[in-house]
């Protein structure tokens, strides 16, 4: 009996697929092992360089100035196949010009939109050599996301020069394989014998964040830097970070960690950044939840010459035992996915506690997907009062809006938290972990 060739094909095909996925199971657990946040954040007292890959239409064969990836099916889909962004080839090019031989390690860090709710098995090779594995953060389970990934790769498989970055995914059970890439960048950390930091007497730089001597964050405190002085007139700016429980900003799936990411490259909700001697910033900390173990900071410089450092953890930090009660509520109920388009109204639910009556600030933390609200005159609301959380300018990209609540517009018990959109096209995808409320008790 001999087979048909679309029989070969199948079988071959399904023992590829199954191989593949097997392969990036093994990598997505590795990279958890490496660094179980996934935000780049693990190493420290290191030096690294980046390079930002720049978007070029004639390499990627679709305009747009975004990376954009197909599942492999799309291009003789009937309806989406002759769409343009079906002419994307998910090709990302990055010049590397360091040595190879004097790097400890290097990863590749995304700026992600998760994609069409149910794409699947994100993943890429590093120049043909290797495949690894894109972390999902909640697309596959059918949920808008947005995502800031560091994803070790291994110094071989890079070269000095131009890198190529091919990445795909699978549909899974959706009705379209897709996700884009904002912005993409290569660190590369530096080992100690690195010349560029003998060179700039860096090679014996150490430096470390202040706090308050006894480690307890009243609601303002100042952050500050130690650091060789003789270093002052290298250092182009800081950018402070801080570990607590509070509104998952990153997309991650945790709530108690390092907090902050980057919109279009620059850090944005983290503690501050400094670009002056002698570098502090004033932490505003009286809406952070109430927390069951310590907490910490740690700084990135940024020296003029390129090269970053990230400094030691300084851990321990507490709040004072006297200290108001504040609170974080997660939705108890959300849509999946959470996206408004052609007048489909969607609604996630916070449930409160029975006794308000000792609420003294209410604060909503939320992040969408601004694929535009059409003409819907109140996109957002909470219990039927608007609040804005849109661009307005449908700018098909993240908004990330922090706005206090009217305490009046809360209720015991279960809150709503709607979103509407009536375009036919995009519309708003509220991103996980979805809306959040934090609340400052008398």
């Amino acid at each position: 009996m001999s087979l048909g060739y679309n029989t070969i094909y199948e079988t071959y095909r399904k023992r590829q697929v199954c191989a593949q996925k097997t392969i990036d199971l093994f990598l997505l657990f590795s990279l958890i092992l490496l660094c179980p946040s996934g935000d780049g954040f693990c190493q420290e007292n290191v030096f690294f360089r980046e390079y930002w890959a720049e978007f070029d239409e004639n390499v990627s064969n679709h305009g747009g100035g975004r990376w954009r990836v197909n599942d492999e099916d799309l291009n003789l889909h009937e309806e989406y196949g002759k769409r343009p962004e079906a002419r994307a080839n998910g090709l990302v090019l990055v010049n590397v010009p360091e040595d190879l031989f004097l790097l400890d390690g290097a990863e590749i860090y995304l700026e992600l939109w998760g994609g069409h709710p149910l794409t699947a098995n994100k993943r890429f090779f590093v120049n043909g050599k290797q495949l690894y594995a894109v972390p999902g953060y909640g697309t596959e389970e059918n949920n808008c996301t947005y995502s800031y990934p560091a994803i070790p790769v291994e110094v071989k498989h890079l070269v000095n020069g131009i890198n190529a970055f091919q990445f795909a995914c699978d549909r899974g059970s959706g009705f379209w394989g897709h996700f884009i890439m904002d912005n993409l960048a290569v660190k590369c950390y530096l080992k100690a014998d690195h010349p560029v930091l003998a060179e700039s007497g860096l090679k014996d730089f150490f430096a470390e964040v202040v706090v308050p001597d006894d480690g307890v964050l009243n609601d303002r405190i100042q952050v500050s830097l130690s650091y060789p002085k003789t270093f002052e007139s290298d250092i182009g700016s800081v950018d402070y970070y801080g570990r607590y429980l509070g509104f998952d900003d990153n997309g991650n799936g945790l709530e108690d960690d390092w907090h902050g990411f980057t919109f279009d490259r620059e850090a944005v909700n983290h503690i501050g950044t400094s670009t002056k001697p002698p570098f502090a910033v004033d932490w505003d900390t009286s809406m952070i939840p109430d927390q069951d173990k310590p907490m910490a900071v740690k700084a990135l410089i940024h020296f003029k010459n390129g090269v970053q450092y990230r400094s030691p953890v300084t851990d321990g930090l507490t709040f004072p035992k006297n200290r108001k009660s504040v609170r974080l509520y997660s939705c108890s109920s959300l849509p999946k996915p959470f996206w408004s388009r052609a007048s489909q109204k969607k609604t996630a639910i916070i449930r409160l506690p029975q006794n308000l009556s000792g609420l003294e600030k209410a604060r909503l933390y939320v992040k969408i997907w601004d694929g535009g609200e059409g003409t819907v005159k109140e996109p957002f609301t909470i219990n039927g009062h608007p609040y804005n959380v849109v661009s307005g300018k449908h700018i098909h990209d993240v908004v990330f809006t922090i706005i206090d609540i009217s305490p009046e517009h809360l209720k015991p018990g279960d809150n709503e938290l709607s979103v509407l959109s009536d375009t036919e096209h995009h519309g708003i995808e509220v991103l996980l972990p979805g809306p959040c409320m934090v609340i400052r008790y008398k």
